[in-house]
């Protein structure tokens, strides 16, 4: 247990590859790695690596790989997509998730640290609006780098990495993910009630972001599914949101489910 905070971003490389965590290098205020990174997500870098890496480069960002290599799997939460309504949902659903490690990112979003569960557990885009997951092929940017808006990636108030164990996957998450079972989803009267009361203010975003994606993962024609969801929206929703709001959630959502679709990642494999 470290009873203070690394100075440097040195500093911070070593106490995570110090915790057996597969250490990167990525470029000052961005995502991307500064040195092909494929091969460690199958070893860990050495303390020689690391500090050829990062000693007198106070501005690169720091990459912790995810997957087996480190024994992690990060859910990442981005309110810009309605990750927040989606997780209160499925808590409120289930049960809440367990206290573990947890990143405020620079873009207003989090990433909640989980013990990896074993075999080979692939990155997945959307399990719910605004909810992916970094796990095998994946990395996350971890403190203390830059956000491209200047803003610092930071471990909450009690919750840094050597502050919590490393909770593991509820069920419900897991299944979610698709590990050890199908992904579960809404019984059939749900979607029915939800088509006949429709929502109060509060939960309008959201609905129309997983009805959306319930209508894609059934074979609806992104535009068709825009169309319902805005006729929904007029005469279910109270009040109504704005056409130019619902357009813009559902574009959100179609996009999300064909980069899903294609196997590939929303925005390259790290977050």
């Amino acid at each position: 247990m470290m009873p203070t905070q690394p100075a440097s971003v040195l500093d911070w490389a070593l106490a995570y590859a110090g915790r057996g965590w597969s250490v990167i290098p990525l470029r000052p205020r961005d995502k991307r790695p500064m040195v092909p990174w494929t091969e460690f997500q199958h070893r860990r870098a050495g303390t020689e690596e690391i500090e050829r890496w990062f000693a007198g480069k106070a501005s690169a960002n720091l990459g912790i790989v995810t997957g087996a290599v480190s024994g992690l799997l990060v859910l990442d939460v981005d309110p810009a997509h309605h990750g927040s309504e989606s997780l209160a949902a499925l808590e409120r659903g289930h049960a809440p998730l367990p206290l573990g490690p947890a990143v405020a990112t620079g873009g207003d979003g989090l990433h909640l640290y989980f013990a990896h569960p074993g075999g080979n557990v692939p990155n997945r885009i959307a399990i719910a609006p605004g909810l992916d997951t970094r796990a095998d092929g994946g990395y996350v940017v971890a403190p203390p780098s830059i956000h491209p808006s200047g803003r610092p990636y930071r471990w909450l108030e009690g919750r840094r990495h050597d502050q919590q164990l490393m909770p593991a996957m509820p069920a419900w998450l897991r299944l979610l993910c698709g590990i050890g079972g199908r992904r579960p989803g809404h019984p059939p009267e749900h979607w029915r009630r939800l088509s006949r009361e429709g929502v109060e203010e509060g939960s309008r975003n959201n609905s129309i972001a997983t009805f959306t994606g319930h209508l894609l993962w059934h074979g609806v024609d992104p535009e068709v599914a825009l169309q319902l969801m805005l006729a929904w929206n007029r005469h279910r929703c109270r009040p109504p949101l704005p056409d130019a709001e619902v357009a813009q959630v559902v574009e959100s959502i179609a996009r999300l489910h064909a980069r899903e679709a294609e196997g590939g990642p929303a925005d390259g494999p790290g977050t």
